[in-house]
């Protein structure tokens, strides 16, 4: 269980980092088909980071990103916050209408989606977006993937050097890195927690708790759960914690 006396000093993107260093070999994240430790997703991550970067700079701007559960989400979600932007996650269902009034709202400079949710909103994508990023194939030439982005290098920063005060993310308001760690210290994970995710939408607050207590998150997705669903989570002991 992580107390507020216990959260990491500096920016949000720490936690992806002190999970990778405390427990690297262990499984951060959990679908059907894949499992992805602590260490490659914090590889992922920085990866990402550095591409998103080098196109975007790292001046806080706002960046959307939509998709299904999966390891795709965690790995864009921290990879635009240690970018030094903003990410803002939407559902990846909501309807293109409402999407085009989310990126006005948000002055949103770059879109991180999935390809269907891509192929649904393409029309309503504004012509001042500075990247438009694809988390699988490309629907057309000249769409760039997360896998074309992230093969530059790895943006290792210093979480310290960015003000916690700063904002990091746009969940139901503007968060900054402190709120948004402060949220997930909330949940009170414990060590040997496993975190059953059902929603049809990632929860970051919920991934942010993962990473913080080292619990791994088992990824189900369910086509038939309602729009906009309420994310839901268990918690099951399993015995002591793998090191």
């Amino acid at each position: 269980m992580t107390s507020f006396a216990d959260l990491p000093i500096g920016s949000a993107d720490v936690l992806p980092s002190l999970a990778a260093a405390a427990w690297p070999d262990r499984a951060a994240l959990r679908t059907t088909s894949r499992t992805v430790t602590f260490a490659e997703l914090d590889r992922a991550v920085s990866r990402l980071a550095f591409g998103l970067r080098q196109r975007l700079g790292g001046d806080g701007l706002t960046v959307a990103v939509a998709a299904l559960p999966g390891t795709d989400f965690p790995t864009a979600f921290y990879a635009i916050v240690r970018s030094g932007n903003v990410a803002a996650p939407v559902a990846p269902d909501m309807p293109s209408d409402e999407f085009a009034d989310f990126l006005a709202v948000t002055r949103a400079r770059a879109v991180v989606l999935g390809r269907a949710m891509y192929e649904r909103v393409r029309q309503v994508l504004p012509p001042s977006l500075e990247l438009v990023l694809l988390l699988d194939a490309p629907a057309e030439p000249g769409v760039l993937t997360c896998a074309e982005l992230a093969t530059g290098g790895a943006l290792l920063v210093e979480p310290r050097d960015r003000d916690e005060r700063e904002p990091a993310a746009i969940l139901s308001g503007l968060l900054t890195h402190q709120e948004l760690k402060s949220r997930a210290a909330t949940v009170n994970l414990t060590a040997n927690a496993v975190v059953l995710t059902t929603t049809p939408t990632y929860d970051p607050i919920t991934l942010s708790a993962a990473l913080l207590s080292g619990a791994t998150q088992v990824l189900s997705r369910h086509e038939n759960h309602p729009t906009h669903h309420p994310a839901t989570h268990v918690q099951t002991n399993t015995g002591p914690k793998a090191a």
